[in-house]
C-alpha cells in the first residue's frame, strides 16, 4: 500500500484560512449593514452558529460557507479569496 505524503504545506495553507475566516466573516458581514439577525434571516444559518464561527469556535461546512458568501453578497470564491488576500 502507498505510503500518505506528509503535505504540511496544505495543512498550512488551511490553518491560514481557519484563522482567519472568523474576523473576515465579521468584517463582511457589518460591511453589508447585516446583523447576525439580519444575515440569519438571508442565509438560514442561525444567529448561534454565525456567533461561534465569528468567535472562531466553529468551522463552517462546505454548505454552511457557501450560504454565508451568499448571505454578505460574495460568490464562494471571492468569500475565501478575501482570507488569502492577507
Amino acid at each position: 500500500m502507498p505510503s500518505i505524503p506528509d503535505n504540511h504545506e496544505a495543512h498550512d495553507y488551511a490553518e491560514r484560512i481557519r484563522k482567519r475566516l472568523p474576523r473576515k466573516l465579521q468584517e463582511l458581514r457589518e460591511a453589508c449593514g447585516l446583523s447576525k439577525y439580519a444575515l440569519w434571516q438571508k442565509t438560514g444559518v442561525s444567529r448561534d452558529m454565525i456567533g461561534r464561527i465569528e468567535g472562531g469556535d466553529s468551522i463552517p461546512t462546505f454548505h454552511v460557507g457557501a450560504r454565508l458568501a451568499y448571505g454578505v453578497d460574495k460568490t464562494l470564491q471571492e468569500f475565501i479569496g478575501t482570507m488569502e488576500d492577507e
